[in-house]
Protein backbone atom coordinates (compact mmCIF):
# COMPACT_ATOMS: atom_id res chain seq x y z
CA UNK A 1 0.00 0.00 0.00
CA UNK A 2 1.23 3.22 -1.23
CA UNK A 3 1.99 6.18 1.54
CA UNK A 4 -0.99 8.81 2.01
CA UNK A 5 -0.90 11.98 -0.13
CA UNK A 6 0.36 15.31 1.86
CA UNK A 7 -1.06 18.17 1.41
CA UNK A 8 0.63 19.10 -1.56
CA UNK A 9 0.05 15.85 -3.72
CA UNK A 10 -3.38 15.14 -3.04
CA UNK A 11 -5.65 15.57 -5.98
CA UNK A 12 -8.90 17.43 -6.08
CA UNK A 13 -10.42 14.02 -7.03
CA UNK A 14 -8.79 12.41 -3.87
CA UNK A 15 -9.98 15.55 -1.32
CA UNK A 16 -13.74 14.35 -3.12
CA UNK A 17 -13.44 10.93 -1.59
CA UNK A 18 -12.61 12.53 1.52
CA UNK A 19 -16.16 14.40 0.96
CA UNK A 20 -17.76 11.66 0.23
CA UNK A 21 -16.19 9.60 2.56
CA UNK A 22 -14.97 10.16 6.04
CA UNK A 23 -15.67 14.20 5.61
CA UNK A 24 -19.08 13.50 4.56
CA UNK A 25 -20.91 15.04 7.80
CA UNK A 26 -18.13 17.92 6.76
CA UNK A 27 -19.36 18.53 3.84
CA UNK A 28 -22.98 18.63 4.13
CA UNK A 29 -22.34 20.82 6.59
CA UNK A 30 -20.80 23.56 4.19
CA UNK A 31 -23.33 23.06 1.78
CA UNK A 32 -25.87 23.93 4.47
CA UNK A 33 -24.09 26.99 5.66
CA UNK A 34 -23.06 25.64 8.87
CA UNK A 35 -19.39 26.53 8.41
CA UNK A 36 -17.83 29.72 8.63
CA UNK A 37 -14.66 30.29 6.86
CA UNK A 38 -11.32 31.26 8.92
CA UNK A 39 -8.47 32.50 6.41
CA UNK A 40 -4.88 33.51 6.34
CA UNK A 41 -2.38 34.37 4.33
CA UNK A 42 -1.72 30.54 3.13
CA UNK A 43 -4.79 30.87 0.25
CA UNK A 44 -2.90 34.41 -0.79
CA UNK A 45 0.18 32.81 -1.84
CA UNK A 46 0.55 35.59 -4.59
CA UNK A 47 0.57 38.54 -1.70
CA UNK A 48 3.47 40.16 -0.83
CA UNK A 49 5.78 37.18 0.79
CA UNK A 50 6.22 37.55 4.73
CA UNK A 51 10.09 37.11 3.77
CA UNK A 52 9.88 40.32 1.30
CA UNK A 53 8.61 42.86 4.09
CA UNK A 54 11.01 41.79 6.53
CA UNK A 55 13.76 41.84 3.66
CA UNK A 56 11.86 45.46 3.23
CA UNK A 57 11.78 46.80 6.85
CA UNK A 58 15.79 45.45 6.86
CA UNK A 59 16.82 47.57 4.32
CA UNK A 60 15.05 50.74 5.40
CA UNK A 61 16.31 50.73 8.82
CA UNK A 62 20.01 49.82 6.98
CA UNK A 63 20.35 52.32 4.49
CA UNK A 64 19.25 55.34 7.46
CA UNK A 65 21.53 53.30 10.13
CA UNK A 66 24.55 53.71 8.03
CA UNK A 67 24.19 57.64 6.92
CA UNK A 68 26.07 59.17 10.11
CA UNK A 69 23.43 62.09 9.81
CA UNK A 70 20.18 59.49 10.58
CA UNK A 71 22.64 56.82 12.43
CA UNK A 72 21.71 57.92 15.82
CA UNK A 73 17.74 57.50 15.24
CA UNK A 74 18.09 54.63 13.03
CA UNK A 75 21.28 52.38 14.39
CA UNK A 76 19.25 50.93 17.85
CA UNK A 77 16.02 49.89 15.36
CA UNK A 78 18.56 48.15 13.59
CA UNK A 79 20.44 46.93 15.90
CA UNK A 80 16.83 45.26 17.80
CA UNK A 81 15.99 43.65 14.09
CA UNK A 82 19.45 42.03 14.49
CA UNK A 83 19.34 40.38 17.77
CA UNK A 84 15.29 39.36 17.07
CA UNK A 85 17.33 37.24 14.56
CA UNK A 86 19.87 36.14 16.65
CA UNK A 87 22.57 37.64 15.69
CA UNK A 88 24.21 41.86 15.57
CA UNK A 89 26.16 43.96 13.90
CA UNK A 90 29.65 42.26 14.43
CA UNK A 91 28.66 39.23 13.11
CA UNK A 92 27.21 41.02 10.40
CA UNK A 93 30.69 42.99 9.50
CA UNK A 94 31.19 44.74 6.17
CA UNK A 95 27.98 43.55 4.81
CA UNK A 96 26.55 46.25 6.92
CA UNK A 97 27.27 48.80 4.14
CA UNK A 98 26.01 46.62 1.36
CA UNK A 99 22.21 46.42 0.32
CA UNK A 100 20.44 43.90 2.15
CA UNK A 101 19.94 41.74 -0.66
CA UNK A 102 23.69 41.00 -0.94
CA UNK A 103 24.13 40.00 2.82
CA UNK A 104 25.71 36.51 3.16
CA UNK A 105 23.42 35.90 5.97
CA UNK A 106 20.29 37.45 4.74
CA UNK A 107 18.48 34.28 4.44
CA UNK A 108 19.49 33.27 7.73
CA UNK A 109 18.21 35.93 8.97
CA UNK A 110 14.85 36.05 7.05
CA UNK A 111 14.38 32.91 8.38
CA UNK A 112 14.97 33.15 11.83
CA UNK A 113 12.71 36.78 11.89
CA UNK A 114 9.84 34.76 9.81
CA UNK A 115 8.05 33.94 12.66
CA UNK A 116 9.07 36.86 14.65
CA UNK A 117 7.38 39.35 12.37
CA UNK A 118 5.01 40.62 14.07
CA UNK A 119 8.35 41.57 17.00
CA UNK A 120 10.04 43.33 13.78
CA UNK A 121 7.01 45.32 13.36
CA UNK A 122 6.81 46.46 17.04
CA UNK A 123 10.61 47.94 16.35
CA UNK A 124 10.15 51.15 17.48
CA UNK A 125 12.17 54.62 15.87
CA UNK A 126 12.39 57.60 17.75
CA UNK A 127 8.96 59.17 18.16
CA UNK A 128 7.05 58.12 14.92
CA UNK A 129 3.91 56.32 15.41
CA UNK A 130 3.79 52.36 16.27
CA UNK A 131 2.90 51.48 13.24
CA UNK A 132 6.25 53.16 11.63
CA UNK A 133 7.98 49.65 10.26
CA UNK A 134 4.58 48.65 8.68
CA UNK A 135 3.23 52.03 7.04
CA UNK A 136 6.72 53.90 6.18
CA UNK A 137 9.65 51.03 6.19
CA UNK A 138 7.90 48.84 4.76
CA UNK A 139 5.62 51.01 2.67
CA UNK A 140 3.23 48.38 2.82
CA UNK A 141 0.48 50.51 0.80
CA UNK A 142 3.12 50.01 -2.23
CA UNK A 143 3.68 46.61 -1.63
CA UNK A 144 0.03 45.88 -2.05
CA UNK A 145 -0.24 47.88 -5.32
CA UNK A 146 -1.14 46.54 -8.83
CA UNK A 147 -2.33 43.13 -6.96
CA UNK A 148 -2.51 39.86 -9.20
CA UNK A 149 -5.90 38.64 -10.28
CA UNK A 150 -7.55 36.61 -7.50
CA UNK A 151 -6.41 32.86 -7.38
CA UNK A 152 -8.56 29.64 -7.45
CA UNK A 153 -8.85 29.75 -3.15
CA UNK A 154 -10.51 33.18 -3.50
CA UNK A 155 -12.38 31.99 -6.56
CA UNK A 156 -14.09 28.90 -5.52
CA UNK A 157 -14.59 30.86 -1.86
CA UNK A 158 -16.79 33.39 -3.95
CA UNK A 159 -18.56 30.62 -6.06
CA UNK A 160 -19.59 29.03 -2.43
CA UNK A 161 -20.45 32.81 -1.39
CA UNK A 162 -22.98 32.82 -4.63
CA UNK A 163 -24.27 29.40 -4.22
CA UNK A 164 -25.74 30.25 -0.68
CA UNK A 165 -22.68 27.52 1.05
CA UNK A 166 -20.65 30.22 3.03
CA UNK A 167 -22.18 33.49 4.81
CA UNK A 168 -19.34 34.33 6.81
CA UNK A 169 -15.41 34.81 6.43
CA UNK A 170 -13.42 35.79 9.24
CA UNK A 171 -9.79 36.66 7.49
CA UNK A 172 -6.58 37.65 9.18
CA UNK A 173 -5.77 39.27 5.65
CA UNK A 174 -4.53 42.82 4.49
CA UNK A 175 -5.39 42.27 0.89
CA UNK A 176 -8.45 42.31 -1.23
CA UNK A 177 -8.58 39.08 -2.98
CA UNK A 178 -11.93 37.66 -2.11
CA UNK A 179 -13.67 41.05 -2.49
CA UNK A 180 -11.88 40.86 -6.03
CA UNK A 181 -13.53 37.79 -6.93
CA UNK A 182 -17.03 37.94 -5.73
CA UNK A 183 -16.92 41.29 -7.70
CA UNK A 184 -15.52 39.44 -10.45
CA UNK A 185 -17.91 36.50 -10.23
CA UNK A 186 -20.96 38.70 -9.00
CA UNK A 187 -21.30 40.58 -12.31
CA UNK A 188 -19.63 43.85 -10.12
CA UNK A 189 -23.05 43.69 -8.42
CA UNK A 190 -22.53 46.03 -5.15
CA UNK A 191 -23.11 44.51 -1.90
CA UNK A 192 -23.22 41.01 -2.35
CA UNK A 193 -20.83 40.85 0.39
CA UNK A 194 -20.52 43.07 3.40
CA UNK A 195 -17.45 43.99 3.83
CA UNK A 196 -16.50 45.04 7.70
CA UNK A 197 -13.51 46.56 8.67
CA UNK A 198 -14.42 49.89 10.63
CA UNK A 199 -16.75 47.78 13.34
CA UNK A 200 -19.23 50.88 11.97
CA UNK A 201 -19.32 48.90 8.69
CA UNK A 202 -21.26 46.29 11.07
CA UNK A 203 -24.34 48.43 10.65
CA UNK A 204 -24.45 48.40 6.63
CA UNK A 205 -26.83 46.47 4.84
CA UNK A 206 -26.39 43.10 4.80
CA UNK A 207 -25.33 40.78 1.92
CA UNK A 208 -25.24 37.27 0.83
CA UNK A 209 -22.25 37.09 2.95
CA UNK A 210 -20.28 39.03 5.46
CA UNK A 211 -16.46 39.01 5.68
CA UNK A 212 -14.95 40.32 8.66
CA UNK A 213 -11.46 41.45 8.16
CA UNK A 214 -10.41 41.60 12.03
CA UNK A 215 -6.89 42.81 11.29
CA UNK A 216 -7.48 45.55 9.20
CA UNK A 217 -7.37 45.95 5.29
CA UNK A 218 -4.66 47.72 3.31
CA UNK A 219 -7.18 48.45 0.35
CA UNK A 220 -9.39 50.46 2.94
CA UNK A 221 -6.28 52.01 4.50
CA UNK A 222 -5.19 53.16 1.53
CA UNK A 223 -8.55 54.74 0.06
CA UNK A 224 -9.15 56.45 3.52
CA UNK A 225 -6.22 56.75 5.57
CA UNK A 226 -7.54 58.38 8.65
CA UNK A 227 -10.78 56.15 9.19
CA UNK A 228 -9.03 52.85 8.32
CA UNK A 229 -5.25 52.68 9.24
CA UNK A 230 -6.05 52.34 12.81
CA UNK A 231 -7.28 48.70 12.18
CA UNK A 232 -4.28 47.21 10.32
CA UNK A 233 -3.11 45.33 13.00
CA UNK A 234 0.28 43.20 13.34
CA UNK A 235 2.60 43.91 15.39
CA UNK A 236 3.09 41.86 18.90
CA UNK A 237 1.66 44.82 21.05
CA UNK A 238 -1.32 45.41 18.76
CA UNK A 239 -2.08 41.64 18.90
CA UNK A 240 -1.53 41.29 22.44
CA UNK A 241 -3.98 44.67 22.97
CA UNK A 242 -6.51 43.51 20.19
CA UNK A 243 -8.69 42.09 23.27
CA UNK A 244 -8.82 45.60 25.01
CA UNK A 245 -9.03 47.85 22.59
CA UNK A 246 -12.04 49.50 22.36
CA UNK A 247 -11.77 50.31 18.34
CA UNK A 248 -12.31 46.59 18.24
CA UNK A 249 -14.91 46.10 20.39
CA UNK A 250 -17.65 45.25 18.18
CA UNK A 251 -15.47 43.38 15.67
CA UNK A 252 -14.48 41.07 18.93
CA UNK A 253 -18.15 40.68 19.53
CA UNK A 254 -19.07 39.69 16.36
CA UNK A 255 -16.10 37.69 15.58
CA UNK A 256 -17.01 35.77 19.12
CA UNK A 257 -20.16 35.23 18.26
CA UNK A 258 -18.66 33.33 14.80
CA UNK A 259 -16.65 31.18 16.81
CA UNK A 260 -19.47 30.39 19.49
CA UNK A 261 -21.89 29.22 16.93
CA UNK A 262 -20.76 29.06 13.72
CA UNK A 263 -18.70 25.80 12.60
CA UNK A 264 -15.18 26.58 11.96
CA UNK A 265 -12.93 25.80 8.71
CA UNK A 266 -9.26 27.21 9.13
CA UNK A 267 -7.72 28.04 5.69
CA UNK A 268 -4.22 29.20 5.50
CA UNK A 269 -4.63 30.18 9.24
CA UNK A 270 -1.83 29.15 11.63
CA UNK A 271 -4.69 30.85 14.66
CA UNK A 272 -0.67 30.73 16.49
CA UNK A 273 -1.48 34.91 17.84
CA UNK A 274 -3.12 34.43 21.58
CA UNK A 275 -6.16 37.35 20.43
CA UNK A 276 -7.50 34.27 18.13
CA UNK A 277 -6.73 31.72 21.06
CA UNK A 278 -8.78 34.00 23.52
CA UNK A 279 -11.58 34.04 21.14
CA UNK A 280 -12.18 30.46 20.58
CA UNK A 281 -11.59 30.34 24.40
CA UNK A 282 -14.32 32.65 25.27
CA UNK A 283 -16.54 30.78 22.87
CA UNK A 284 -16.18 27.80 24.90
CA UNK A 285 -16.59 29.16 27.61
CA UNK A 286 -20.08 30.41 26.28
CA UNK A 287 -21.59 27.43 24.66
CA UNK A 288 -18.93 24.30 23.92
CA UNK A 289 -18.29 22.50 21.52
CA UNK A 290 -19.46 18.93 21.97
CA UNK A 291 -17.70 15.53 21.56
CA UNK A 292 -18.31 13.01 20.57
CA UNK A 293 -20.25 15.10 17.67
CA UNK A 294 -21.45 12.58 15.04
CA UNK A 295 -23.51 12.51 13.46
CA UNK A 296 -22.59 16.21 13.21
CA UNK A 297 -19.93 17.58 11.77
CA UNK A 298 -17.09 17.97 14.21
CA UNK A 299 -17.13 22.12 15.16
CA UNK A 300 -13.39 22.77 13.95
CA UNK A 301 -11.80 21.48 11.05
CA UNK A 302 -8.37 22.56 9.73
CA UNK A 303 -7.03 22.47 6.11
CA UNK A 304 -3.38 21.64 6.62
CA UNK A 305 0.19 19.45 5.90
CA UNK A 306 0.19 18.55 9.44
CA UNK A 307 -1.88 20.43 12.44
CA UNK A 308 0.00 23.56 13.66
CA UNK A 309 1.20 24.20 17.48
CA UNK A 310 -1.78 27.03 17.43
CA UNK A 311 -4.28 24.78 15.69
CA UNK A 312 -3.57 22.13 18.08
CA UNK A 313 -4.08 24.48 21.06
CA UNK A 314 -7.89 25.40 19.62
CA UNK A 315 -8.48 22.01 19.63
CA UNK A 316 -7.39 22.07 23.45
CA UNK A 317 -9.53 24.58 24.33
CA UNK A 318 -12.85 24.14 22.44
CA UNK A 319 -12.85 20.21 23.75
CA UNK A 320 -11.37 20.50 27.33
CA UNK A 321 -11.55 17.32 28.98
CA UNK A 322 -12.82 15.65 26.24
CA UNK A 323 -9.92 16.30 24.58
CA UNK A 324 -7.77 13.98 27.15
CA UNK A 325 -7.91 9.94 25.97
CA UNK A 326 -9.41 11.47 22.21
CA UNK A 327 -6.30 12.92 21.11
CA UNK A 328 -6.16 10.81 17.78
CA UNK A 329 -9.89 10.68 17.15
CA UNK A 330 -10.67 14.81 17.55
CA UNK A 331 -7.21 15.08 15.62
CA UNK A 332 -8.48 12.84 12.93
CA UNK A 333 -11.48 14.65 12.54
CA UNK A 334 -10.66 17.95 12.62
CA UNK A 335 -7.58 17.58 10.41
CA UNK A 336 -8.42 17.41 6.36
CA UNK A 337 -5.01 16.71 5.25
CA UNK A 338 -5.03 19.17 1.98
CA UNK A 339 -4.24 22.25 1.60
CA UNK A 340 -7.21 24.96 1.27
CA UNK A 341 -7.19 25.03 -2.68
CA UNK A 342 -7.92 22.02 -3.36
CA UNK A 343 -10.37 21.52 -0.74
CA UNK A 344 -12.25 24.86 -2.06
CA UNK A 345 -12.06 23.34 -6.15
CA UNK A 346 -13.32 20.20 -4.64
CA UNK A 347 -16.49 21.89 -2.03
CA UNK A 348 -17.67 24.28 -5.21
CA UNK A 349 -17.38 20.79 -7.41
CA UNK A 350 -19.63 18.83 -4.73
CA UNK A 351 -21.76 21.58 -3.58
CA UNK A 352 -22.64 22.42 -7.86
CA UNK A 353 -23.29 18.49 -8.55
CA UNK A 354 -25.57 17.82 -4.67
CA UNK A 355 -27.80 20.88 -5.89
CA UNK A 356 -28.61 19.47 -9.47
CA UNK A 357 -28.94 15.96 -7.87
CA UNK A 358 -31.33 17.59 -5.59
CA UNK A 359 -33.20 19.54 -7.93
CA UNK A 360 -33.09 16.76 -10.36
CA UNK A 361 -34.57 14.50 -7.36
CA UNK A 362 -37.42 16.84 -7.35
CA UNK A 363 -37.91 17.12 -10.90
CA UNK A 364 -38.60 13.20 -10.82
CA UNK A 365 -40.23 13.04 -8.03
CA UNK A 366 -42.68 14.97 -9.89
CA UNK A 367 -42.61 13.00 -12.88
CA UNK A 368 -43.18 9.89 -11.19
CA UNK A 369 -39.55 8.17 -12.32
CA UNK A 370 -38.27 8.65 -8.72
CA UNK A 371 -36.77 5.13 -9.03
CA UNK A 372 -34.33 7.30 -11.33
CA UNK A 373 -32.53 9.04 -9.09
CA UNK A 374 -29.80 6.62 -8.41
CA UNK A 375 -28.52 5.48 -11.41
CA UNK A 376 -28.56 9.15 -12.72
CA UNK A 377 -26.94 10.79 -9.84
CA UNK A 378 -24.30 8.28 -9.62
CA UNK A 379 -23.13 9.88 -13.30
CA UNK A 380 -23.98 12.97 -12.12
CA UNK A 381 -21.09 12.32 -9.67
CA UNK A 382 -19.46 10.50 -12.27
CA UNK A 383 -19.37 13.95 -14.40
CA UNK A 384 -18.54 15.93 -11.46
CA UNK A 385 -15.46 13.62 -10.47
CA UNK A 386 -14.24 13.67 -14.11
CA UNK A 387 -13.90 17.67 -13.94
CA UNK A 388 -12.03 17.16 -10.52
CA UNK A 389 -9.27 15.23 -12.82
CA UNK A 390 -9.14 18.31 -14.86
CA UNK A 391 -8.49 20.56 -11.75
CA UNK A 392 -4.58 20.09 -12.33
CA UNK A 393 -1.70 22.38 -11.30
CA UNK A 394 -0.74 24.62 -14.10
CA UNK A 395 3.26 24.35 -14.95
CA UNK A 396 3.73 27.95 -15.32
CA UNK A 397 1.03 29.30 -12.83
CA UNK A 398 1.68 26.92 -10.23
CA UNK A 399 -1.46 26.56 -8.99
CA UNK A 400 -5.39 25.57 -10.34
CA UNK A 401 -6.17 29.19 -11.05
CA UNK A 402 -6.21 28.23 -14.72
CA UNK A 403 -8.54 24.99 -14.61
CA UNK A 404 -10.96 27.03 -12.08
CA UNK A 405 -11.44 29.86 -14.54
CA UNK A 406 -11.58 27.43 -17.45
CA UNK A 407 -14.26 25.74 -15.55
CA UNK A 408 -15.93 28.77 -14.41
CA UNK A 409 -16.68 29.94 -18.20
CA UNK A 410 -17.49 26.64 -19.18
CA UNK A 411 -20.49 26.43 -16.84
CA UNK A 412 -21.70 29.82 -16.99
CA UNK A 413 -21.53 29.55 -20.92
CA UNK A 414 -23.77 26.57 -20.49
CA UNK A 415 -26.00 27.38 -17.85
CA UNK A 416 -26.46 31.01 -19.54
CA UNK A 417 -27.30 29.23 -22.79
CA UNK A 418 -30.08 26.98 -21.18
CA UNK A 419 -31.62 29.54 -18.91
CA UNK A 420 -31.32 32.50 -22.07
CA UNK A 421 -30.44 31.45 -24.97
CA UNK A 422 -27.78 33.29 -25.48
CA UNK A 423 -24.01 34.02 -24.63
CA UNK A 424 -23.59 35.83 -20.99
CA UNK A 425 -23.87 39.32 -20.84
CA UNK A 426 -20.15 39.31 -18.72
CA UNK A 427 -18.14 36.50 -19.92
CA UNK A 428 -16.51 37.15 -16.66
CA UNK A 429 -19.44 36.28 -14.34
CA UNK A 430 -20.42 33.22 -13.12
CA UNK A 431 -23.84 31.74 -13.15
CA UNK A 432 -25.07 30.28 -9.82
CA UNK A 433 -27.88 27.50 -9.06
CA UNK A 434 -29.16 29.32 -6.85
CA UNK A 435 -28.30 31.39 -3.76
CA UNK A 436 -30.17 29.13 -1.49
CA UNK A 437 -28.83 26.11 0.31
CA UNK A 438 -29.36 22.79 -0.62
CA UNK A 439 -31.00 22.65 2.27
CA UNK A 440 -33.60 25.18 0.88
CA UNK A 441 -34.06 24.12 -2.75
CA UNK A 442 -37.30 22.49 -2.23
CA UNK A 443 -38.58 25.87 -1.60
CA UNK A 444 -36.68 27.93 -4.17
CA UNK A 445 -39.59 28.07 -6.50
CA UNK A 446 -37.50 29.42 -9.00
CA UNK A 447 -34.37 27.13 -9.39
CA UNK A 448 -37.10 24.43 -9.47
CA UNK A 449 -39.16 26.48 -12.51
CA UNK A 450 -35.76 27.01 -14.11
CA UNK A 451 -35.92 23.66 -14.89
CA UNK A 452 -32.61 22.52 -13.68
CA UNK A 453 -33.12 19.64 -12.53
CA UNK A 454 -34.16 18.64 -15.81
CA UNK A 455 -30.80 19.86 -16.86
CA UNK A 456 -28.95 17.73 -14.64
CA UNK A 457 -30.91 14.70 -16.25
CA UNK A 458 -29.47 15.57 -19.69
CA UNK A 459 -25.72 15.85 -17.90
CA UNK A 460 -26.31 12.10 -16.35
CA UNK A 461 -27.58 11.12 -19.98
CA UNK A 462 -24.39 12.57 -22.02
CA UNK A 463 -21.60 11.62 -18.87
CA UNK A 464 -23.09 7.89 -19.56
CA UNK A 465 -22.63 7.70 -23.21
CA UNK A 466 -19.37 9.17 -22.69
CA UNK A 467 -18.23 6.58 -20.07
CA UNK A 468 -19.47 4.49 -22.03
CA UNK A 469 -17.72 4.74 -25.24
CA UNK A 470 -20.26 5.69 -27.44
CA UNK A 471 -20.12 8.86 -27.64
CA UNK A 472 -16.89 11.91 -26.94
CA UNK A 473 -17.19 15.46 -25.34
CA UNK A 474 -15.39 18.33 -25.48
CA UNK A 475 -14.91 22.24 -24.92
CA UNK A 476 -16.65 24.45 -27.61
CA UNK A 477 -14.85 24.28 -30.82
CA UNK A 478 -14.12 28.16 -30.25
CA UNK A 479 -15.72 30.67 -28.07
CA UNK A 480 -18.49 32.05 -31.46
CA UNK A 481 -22.24 31.15 -30.01
CA UNK A 482 -22.37 28.66 -32.67
CA UNK A 483 -19.91 26.17 -31.28
CA UNK A 484 -22.74 25.75 -28.52
CA UNK A 485 -21.72 24.86 -24.66
CA UNK A 486 -20.08 21.58 -25.85
CA UNK A 487 -18.63 19.28 -28.92
CA UNK A 488 -20.46 16.09 -29.39
CA UNK A 489 -18.31 13.46 -31.50
CA UNK A 490 -19.98 9.81 -31.78
CA UNK A 491 -17.32 6.69 -31.33
CA UNK A 492 -17.64 5.84 -34.81
CA UNK A 493 -15.52 5.98 -38.15
CA UNK A 494 -16.68 9.25 -39.95
CA UNK A 495 -18.96 10.45 -37.34
CA UNK A 496 -18.60 14.25 -36.93
CA UNK A 497 -18.06 16.36 -34.33
CA UNK A 498 -21.47 18.13 -33.42
CA UNK A 499 -22.05 21.10 -31.58
CA UNK A 500 -24.45 20.73 -28.57
CA UNK A 501 -26.79 23.17 -27.05
CA UNK A 502 -28.46 22.79 -23.86
CA UNK A 503 -32.02 24.68 -23.88
CA UNK A 504 -34.63 25.12 -21.13
CA UNK A 505 -37.30 25.64 -23.59
CA UNK A 506 -38.49 26.67 -27.12
CA UNK A 507 -38.01 30.27 -26.24
CA UNK A 508 -34.13 29.40 -25.50
CA UNK A 509 -33.68 27.27 -28.92
CA UNK A 510 -35.85 29.65 -31.24
CA UNK A 511 -33.67 32.43 -29.73
CA UNK A 512 -30.50 30.81 -30.98
CA UNK A 513 -31.93 29.90 -34.05
CA UNK A 514 -32.61 33.96 -34.59
CA UNK A 515 -29.19 34.78 -33.81
CA UNK A 516 -27.89 32.07 -36.23
CA UNK A 517 -26.64 29.64 -33.86
CA UNK A 518 -27.17 26.75 -35.81
CA UNK A 519 -25.02 27.51 -38.77
CA UNK A 520 -23.26 23.87 -37.87
CA UNK A 521 -26.45 21.82 -39.68
CA UNK A 522 -24.96 19.43 -37.29
CA UNK A 523 -26.11 21.34 -34.59
CA UNK A 524 -27.50 18.67 -32.01
CA UNK A 525 -30.38 21.01 -29.15
CA UNK A 526 -31.19 19.28 -26.25
CA UNK A 527 -34.33 20.52 -24.73
CA UNK A 528 -35.36 20.18 -21.37
CA UNK A 529 -39.44 20.25 -21.76
CA UNK A 530 -41.43 19.44 -24.71
CA UNK A 531 -42.60 22.27 -25.94
CA UNK A 532 -40.91 22.30 -29.26
CA UNK A 533 -42.14 18.99 -29.91
CA UNK A 534 -46.31 19.78 -29.36
CA UNK A 535 -45.92 22.90 -30.94
CA UNK A 536 -43.16 22.46 -34.30
CA UNK A 537 -43.83 18.40 -34.80
CA UNK A 538 -46.22 19.33 -37.35
CA UNK A 539 -43.92 21.95 -39.08
CA UNK A 540 -41.39 18.96 -38.87
CA UNK A 541 -40.52 16.30 -42.20
CA UNK A 542 -39.89 13.52 -39.63
CA UNK A 543 -41.53 9.94 -40.70
CA UNK A 544 -44.53 8.88 -38.23
CA UNK A 545 -41.63 6.38 -37.05
CA UNK A 546 -39.45 8.24 -35.44
CA UNK A 547 -38.42 8.12 -31.74
CA UNK A 548 -40.67 9.92 -29.51
CA UNK A 549 -37.83 12.11 -28.34
CA UNK A 550 -36.95 13.81 -32.35
CA UNK A 551 -38.87 16.73 -33.74
CA UNK A 552 -36.70 16.71 -36.81
CA UNK A 553 -34.87 14.06 -38.92
CA UNK A 554 -32.65 16.73 -40.62
CA UNK A 555 -30.27 18.85 -38.94
CA UNK A 556 -29.97 20.92 -36.36
CA UNK A 557 -31.58 18.24 -34.31
CA UNK A 558 -34.06 18.51 -31.82
CA UNK A 559 -34.39 16.31 -28.85
CA UNK A 560 -37.02 16.57 -25.99
CA UNK A 561 -35.32 14.97 -22.43
CA UNK A 562 -39.19 15.52 -21.23
CA UNK A 563 -40.45 13.32 -23.80
CA UNK A 564 -38.06 10.58 -23.67
CA UNK A 565 -38.82 10.68 -19.69
CA UNK A 566 -41.93 10.12 -20.35
CA UNK A 567 -41.76 7.15 -22.78
CA UNK A 568 -39.32 5.26 -21.13
CA UNK A 569 -40.10 2.62 -18.56
CA UNK A 570 -36.46 2.50 -16.50
CA UNK A 571 -33.21 3.58 -16.78
CA UNK A 572 -31.99 0.93 -19.25
CA UNK A 573 -34.54 2.46 -21.63
CA UNK A 574 -34.48 6.15 -20.90
CA UNK A 575 -30.48 5.55 -21.69
CA UNK A 576 -30.84 3.66 -25.03
CA UNK A 577 -33.74 6.29 -26.31
CA UNK A 578 -31.50 9.42 -25.44
CA UNK A 579 -28.21 7.44 -27.31
CA UNK A 580 -30.43 7.02 -30.22
CA UNK A 581 -31.31 10.38 -30.51
CA UNK A 582 -28.11 11.79 -30.37
CA UNK A 583 -25.91 9.01 -32.49
CA UNK A 584 -28.38 9.48 -35.21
Amino acid sequence: MGLAPNATNITVRQVLEKLDGEFAATAKAVENGEFALWVGSGISRKAPSLGGLIAAAIEYLRIRAVDPATKAEYMPALDEALQLAGTDRTAVGADLHLAFVAWGARDAIVNALWNSYSRVLDIRVGADPGDFILWTAIDIRRQFENPPPPAASHLCIALLVLEGAIKTIASGNWDGFIEAAIHRLGGSIPGILQVVVDPDQLRDPPGQARLLKFHGCIIHAEQDEGRYRRFLTGSHTQIAMWPNNPDFAAMRNEVLGIATNRKTMVLGLSIQDMNLQGVFAAATGINKWPWPCAPDAPGHVFCEDQITQGQRDVLRIVYGDEYNGNVSAINAASHMRAWGEQVLVALVLKTVADKLNCLMGLALDASGRGALLAPLTASVNALRDQMADGALVDNVDQSRTPAVNMGIALWSRAMSVFRGGQLQHDPAAYEPISPNTIGLLATDQNARASRLGHLAIVLALLEYGRSTAQWSLASPANDDLSAGVASLQACRAGAPARPVFLVKSASEAIRLQADNAYTNDNALVIHSDDTWHLTMASRSSRSPSSAPGRTESLAPSHVSVESLLQASSDIDELRAAFAAEVML
